[in-house]
């Protein structure tokens, strides 16, 4: 088949043969074909380069309808969802710190180190201070200048719970996109734990922080987050947490089953932002620049729970190594509980799980448990469980893995309560108003719940 430049030229070829016999051209006689043929030479070139702009164009555009970009917002949120549990110690002696303002007469100290970020390490001096008759408040040498300054004093303001107090600590960063990391610090006051003595007081604080910005996605301003490093002063879309306001209420839901917030693993994590469905592409701190990308509805893999709506059906292995389903448990309540004998809370947990066994079996109530361990050490995992009679059924790690990853769950024990139709009784959010599954309170909400 001749290419069309091959056949353009080819009456040009075939008049200059003719020409002796017709008397016309003949010789250096250019022809009106050589005309034809040469200027169709000249244009097929620029026909593909411009076919090609066309097309490059095209694909440019099909790739924006697909990608929503946004920026930073100036300041870092603390995660208040991780905090670290320090305990204060009374401070009597503080002849080597110095103070812009004096301390009350007669207030109670305590000391304490809260996180430093730039270093990874709890090394900040803190004093929790109690004037009498008045709120407590913080000190931070921020500065590490061993000087208590106006501006590193911090007022605690009490809470909806009435034993918290808290404040917001920025602490300065010397270089990057923000300028200051911000600490969420709870004060639980008049709170004592086991290991706690007399004159110690209970501090939680943060150590992480979000990267928040918003992204245009069809015309809506989206709240977006992303787990910062203040070391390497970026953040990392396929590795830590991330968010994405999936409902639009300008809140991120940070409670485990949330599907506004996952944990990435390595991996493109696709939320829902109303009914689009994307994933970040993108995320330049130094920059200011975050794109995202649609994707389509399959590539949507999160099961999503919610209070009233049904617990998906899943096929597991138990202990035995039977093949069984969620689904074989309706007509009963069923507390879903990941777990692993590795974790301590889970542990801990155990003898309020058997007591729940015990107690509200008869009343219609299972366990389902969805084991985490590794399978080297299943044999001793089932010998503990059957020594201590926790006869409840487990599900093997690598059978529920899938169920693990596409409900995000990542923080153990992790547990949720459904009712006999498999619908969602309670994900544990006490925040919300939702039954309490751990420890004692499981005992007593289960005995609200269960009939009778």
């Amino acid at each position: 088949m001749l290419s069309p430049r091959n056949h353009n030229r080819q009456p040009a070829r075939l008049a200059a043969s003719l020409s002796p016999l017709t008397g016309r051209g003949g010789g250096a006689t250019e022809t009106m074909a050589d005309k034809v043929g040469a200027a169709t030479e000249l244009a097929w070139p620029a026909f593909l380069a411009l076919l090609a702009i066309l097309i490059l164009l095209v694909s440019m555009g099909r790739a924006a309808d697909n990608e929503y970009t946004g920026k930073f917002e100036p300041q870092l949120a603390p995660n208040a969802d991780d905090l670290e549990q320090i305990v204060f110690k009374p401070l009597s002696d503080m002849s080597g710190i110095r103070f812009a303002r004096p301390i009350e007469a007669g207030a109670k100290v305590t000391a304490g180190r809260i996180y430093e970020p730039t270093s990874d390490k709890f090394a900040v001096l803190a004093l929790l201070v109690e004037p009498k008759g008045e709120d407590p408040y913080l000190y931070a040498d921020v500065n590490t200048n061993k000087v208590m300054e106006e501006e590193e004093r911090f007022a605690l303001k009490g809470t909806d719970n009435p034993y918290i107090w808290q404040t917001t600590v920025n602490e300065p960063l010397r270089e990057g996109f923000f300028k200051n990391f911000p600490l969420l610090v709870q004060y639980f006051k008049n709170v004592q734990m086991d290991e706690m003595k007399p004159g110690d007081r209970l501090v939680l604080v943060s150590k992480a922080a979000f990267a928040v910005g918003k992204v245009d996605i069809q015309g809506k301003s989206t709240l977006v987050q992303y787990d910062y490093n203040p070391r390497s002063r970026k953040v990392n879309p396929s590795k830590g947490k991330l968010g994405v306001d999936s409902n639009g209420d300008g809140v991120i839901d940070l409670d485990p089953f949330s599907p506004e917030i996952a944990e990435a693993d390595d991996e493109e994590v696709v939320f829902r932002a109303g009914n689009v469905y994307v994933s970040t592409k993108k995320a330049d701190v130094e920059k200011n620049l975050i794109v995202m990308r649609a994707h389509p509805a399959s590539d949507y893999k999160r099961m999503e729970l919610a209070i009233g709506g049904p617990m998906p059906d899943f096929e597991f292995t138990d202990f035995n190594g039977k093949k069984r389903r969620l689904s074989e448990f309706r007509g009963k309540y069923l507390l879903v509980d990941f777990w692993g004998m590795w974790c301590g809370p889970c542990r801990r947990e155990l003898p309020y799980l058997k007591a729940a066994y015990s107690r509200f079996q008869p009343r219609g109530f299972e366990i389902l448990g969805m084991n985490t361990d590794e399978p080297q050490i299943m044999p001793q995992v089932k010998s503990i469980l059957e020594k201590n009679a926790m006869t409840w059924t487990q599900a093997r790690r690598e059978s529920i893995l899938p169920v693990i990853r596409n409900l995000r769950v990542h923080t153990f024990p992790t547990t949720v309560l459904i009712d006999k139709e498999g619908k969602v009784v309670s994900l544990n959010n006490t925040k919300q108003g939702q039954a309490d599954l751990r420890g004692k309170d499981l005992l007593k909400s289960l005995d609200e719940l269960l009939p009778r």
